[in-house]
C-alpha cells in the first residue's frame, strides 16, 4: 500500500516530530463488504483510542457516498503515530482495507501544525 513506503522513508523524520500528527485516510469500500467493512473499522476505534498517544480517533460515513468513509486519528506526536503505525491494530486496519475496499479509491494523508499559524488560530476565538 501507498503508506507503506511512505512511512518507511520517513520514518526518522516521523519519529522526530513533536508537534500534533493528524492522519486521514479515505477509503472507498466494496459495496457489497460495506457492512463488514464498516463493523470491522468501528470494532477498532476503542483499541486505537486506548494507544499512547492519541489524542483521538473518529470514523465517519462521506455525505452522499455511503461506500466512503474517512478514518481521522489524532496523535500528540509524530513518535506516537510511528508507534500506532507499527501496532497490531494498524496491521488489521491495513488488511481490512486489503480485502474490503476498493484500493484505487484510498487516499492517506499524514498533517502536522505549521509554526506561524498561530494568528490564525486567534482570529477564530
Amino acid at each position: 500500500m501507498r503508506w507503506q513506503t511512505m512511512l518507511k522513508a520517513e520514518d526518522v523524520r516521523l519519529k522526530a516530530t513533536t508537534g500534533e500528527i493528524i492522519s486521514v485516510i479515505r477509503i472507498s469500500a466494496h459495496p457489497e463488504k460495506r457492512r463488514e467493512f464498516f463493523l470491522t473499522i468501528s470494532s477498532l476505534l476503542d483499541s486505537i483510542k486506548r494507544e499512547e498517544g492519541c489524542r483521538d480517533c473518529r470514523f465517519y460515513e462521506e455525505a452522499g457516498d455511503h461506500d466512503s468513509f474517512l478514518l481521522v486519528g489524532e496523535w500528540n506526536t509524530g513518535a506516537d503515530y510511528y508507534r500506532h503505525a507499527s501496532s497490531e491494530q494498524f496491521a488489521v486496519l491495513q488488511g481490512a482495507l486489503k480485502v474490503l475496499s476498493q484500493q484505487k479509491h484510498l487516499d492517506f494523508r499524514l498533517l502536522s501544525r505549521i509554526d506561524g499559524i498561530e494568528p490564525f488560530a486567534t482570529l477564530q476565538t
